[in-house]
Parts: structure tokens; C-alpha cells; sequence
């Protein structure tokens, strides 16, 4: 059994899978090495796969370089995928895993991976294993935060997905620029990648993934 930790921006996932079976799913705002030591002794863990876009502190990393067999996802990792990146190094983890996660699911067809969380990334990978790139823009509490941050007078709201076109006072007009906005920056980068490459998978993520879902006309 593996133990497989994701560290986000916001929030920090772990899950236990055996083979490709998850068995355990908790996330947190921060990693807890006690729930994890206990988790260890219960599921007799041996192996751990951590992928984070943080910067971790060193008794974390301490902890679970000592109670596990430890492998940290980064730019020297060997990946079933080719990486065209022209800076690996800076490349976020959680993109990089995205697109082998993208191609271990659908080999042999192009693939753009939307991930709605602190910030909106949307990445290609193509048919053949090569991960092209994609693209980094504000997440939809980002743009409602960065509106409120930057401006005197206008209020911090709540992320909502209004249904007309048109928001018809302050707290809607902002709700639509940051969702539908959001919406219509992801449209036009899915068409585009049609466009050029033809019929591709799109796979959606992320915690505000809610906001996207069915809001697409794709599938």
C-alpha cells in the first residue's frame, strides 16, 4: 500500500491506495504528521509519494523521510511522459502530475487538464506523451480577493454562479467578471487547442471545479 500526499496552495490531500484502489482520502489546510503516524500503524505503510507546490518545512519532511520510503515528485522524477517544458524546474508539481495522471488515463489521445483551485491552470498533453504547456491565471476567489484588495469601494463577496448574463448590481456584476469571466478564458483556450489538435479529452479538477462543471459546452 502506498500513502500519496498532494500539497496545494490551500489545502494539503492524502490518500492510501493498494495497487489502484483507494482505501483512505483526508484532506486539511496543513499536513498532520500525527494522523499520518497513526495512519501508518494501521494501514502497515511503507511508501509515500509527496507532490507540493508549498515550500515544506524540514521537520515535515524529516518526519516522513523517517517513517517512510520517501519520494518527492520533482523534475528529476522519471515520468512515463516527455516534458517540453523550457523550465522544468519551475514547472508546479501538481501540473506535472496532472498530465501523467491525463496520459496514464487516456494514452493515445490529446488531453487539456483544468484545474479550478487557487489559481485556474489549464495544461495540454499530447497524443503522443508530450506535455506541451498550458496556461496560469488567477482562481475565481483570486479575482473576487484581487477586486476587493486593489479597489476602495468594491466588496469582498462570496464565489456564487448567477444564471442571466448580466449581473444587475455590484455583488452579481463582480460574481460574473470572476466566474463567468473565468468561464470565458477557459472556452476560448478549449476551442483554440481544438482548433489546432482536433478532438481532446478535457479533464476537470480542483475544488472550484464545481463552478466549470456543465457551465462548458464540452464534454
Amino acid at each position: 500500500m502506498n500513502l500519496c500526499i498532494d500539497i496545494g496552495n490551500t489545502r494539503a490531500k492524502f490518500a492510501i491506495y493498494d495497487d489502484s484502489h483507494e482505501l483512505y482520502y483526508h484532506r486539511s489546510e496543513n499536513l498532520d504528521t500525527s494522523l499520518l503516524f497513526n495512519l501508518k500503524t494501521k494501514y502497515n505503510l511503507h511508501r509515500c509519494m509527496l507532490s507540493t507546490t508549498r515550500i515544506v518545512e524540514k521537520e515535515t519532511l524529516d518526519f516522513l523521510a523517517n517513517n517512510f520510503a520517501l519520494m518527492v515528485l520533482d523534475e528529476n522524477t522519471k515520468v512515463p511522459i516527455k516534458n517540453n517544458y523550457a523550465t522544468p524546474a519551475t514547472l508546479g508539481k501538481d501540473r506535472l502530475a496532472a498530465a501523467v495522471a491525463a496520459h496514464a488515463l487516456f494514452a493515445g489521445q490529446h488531453s487539456i487538464i483544468i484545474d479550478a483551485g487557487t489559481c485556474l491552470t489549464y495544461n495540454f498533453i499530447d497524443k503522443d506523451g508530450v506535455y506541451q504547456g498550458g496556461n496560469i491565471a488567477p482562481g475565481v476567489g483570486m479575482r473576487l480577493q484581487a477586486m476587493h484588495s486593489f479597489t476602495d469601494k468594491l466588496p469582498m463577496v462570496d464565489k456564487n454562479y448567477n444564471v442571466g448574463l448580466f449581473g444587475n448590481d455590484t455583488i452579481t456584476a463582480l460574481q460574473n467578471g470572476a466566474v463567468k469571466g473565468a468561464i470565458y478564458e477557459l472556452t476560448s483556450f478549449i476551442e483554440q487547442v481544438f482548433a489546432k489538435y482536433g478532438e481532446t479529452k478535457i479533464i476537470l479538477t480542483g475544488g472550484d471545479a464545481v463552478f466549470f462543471e456543465n457551465k462548458i459546452n464540452y464534454k
